[in-house]
């Protein structure tokens, strides 16, 4: 059983009356002739839509705004929210600039910008002070490199491996979802390593097999079905926060609250010596 990264259960019926009507959101054949927007987001250049994403700013009515407060210019989700549907194709196809927050969304994640502004605290200050009440020093790099950049020679450096590294909290500023849709970031004290290959700060397949793996035993093995969850971690240029390893996971509302309150301030069911033996053998 896997809910992995880049896929959701295949089985999942879609409405026809869906904005996406059952069909990818990337249109992978066609030629962008539009000239982007001098508002448009600095994309990454091998992201998988950046030529389409003028036009998928239109279909999902989103309009780029800047602020001062912001490194990058704010993306404004207007009319209806996403559903669950566009959620998990967004997620699927790795087309993770389309999240947006609607307007007050953006405006409260504004003034919660300012403030720290005004107190001279960054946002990597705040999270750690704040919320996961971690020291700085706590913040830590793999020791140890190796082949498969993980090795249970050396447990320190497996992620999702020692309680005391994870943290899941939810999302104070979640993006613009239908009602009952929950958002819950997982914190690690651990740097996630990015995908050496990856020219935009992405992860590895190994990377998302095991954190698969993580979320298949704190979610999965407790009642959440696998087409009720979709997870993924933002390459390094959508980051807000980048100094601490965190994973967006994106639950429907199907899921019970009482157990992801149950969940919030722990650090899961973290994998086992045995876990990663079978995952690193795979390999």
């Amino acid at each position: 059983m896997t809910i992995s990264y880049n896929q959701f259960n295949k089985s999942t019926t879609t409405s026809p009356s869906s904005v996406i009507d059952n069909k990818s959101i990337i249109d992978h054949n066609r030629v962008n002739t539009e000239t982007p927007d001098n508002n448009q987001l600095n994309t990454p250049p091998t992201s998988p839509i950046t030529d389409q994403l003028p036009s998928l700013y239109k279909k999902f009515n989103i309009e780029i705004q800047k602020s001062n407060l912001m490194p990058q210019p704010s993306k404004i989700k207007h009319g209806k929210p996403f559903t669950w549907l566009e959620i998990k194709q967004i997620v699927n196809q790795n087309a993770l600039e389309l999240f947006a927050r609607n307007e007050k969304q953006t405006e409260q994640y504004h003034i919660f910008k300012q403030n720290l502004k005004d107190s001279n605290t960054s946002i990597n200050d705040h999270i750690l002070n704040c919320e996961l009440h971690w020291k700085e020093s706590d913040i830590r790099f793999q020791e140890f490199s190796v082949p498969k950049q993980y090795s249970i020679k050396h447990p320190q450096d497996l992620i999702f491996f020692n309680d005391s590294d994870i943290k899941i909290l939810p999302n104070k500023f979640p993006y613009y979802f239908e009602n009952g849709i929950m958002h819950l970031c997982i914190w690690s004290k651990l740097i996630i390593p990015n995908d050496p290959h990856s020219e935009v700060g992405d992860i590895s397949e190994l990377t998302k097999k095991i954190i698969d793996r993580y979320l298949e035993k704190t979610f999965i093995e407790n009642g959440v079905k696998p087409e009720d969850m979709v997870w993924f971690k933002n390459w390094t240029s959508l980051q807000s926060v980048r100094s601490i390893s965190h994973i967006h996971v994106i639950l429907n509302k199907n899921v019970d609250p009482v157990f992801i309150k149950k969940l919030l301030e722990t650090c899961g069911t973290t994998l086992t010596i045995e876990d990663y033996e079978k995952l690193l053998g795979a390999n």
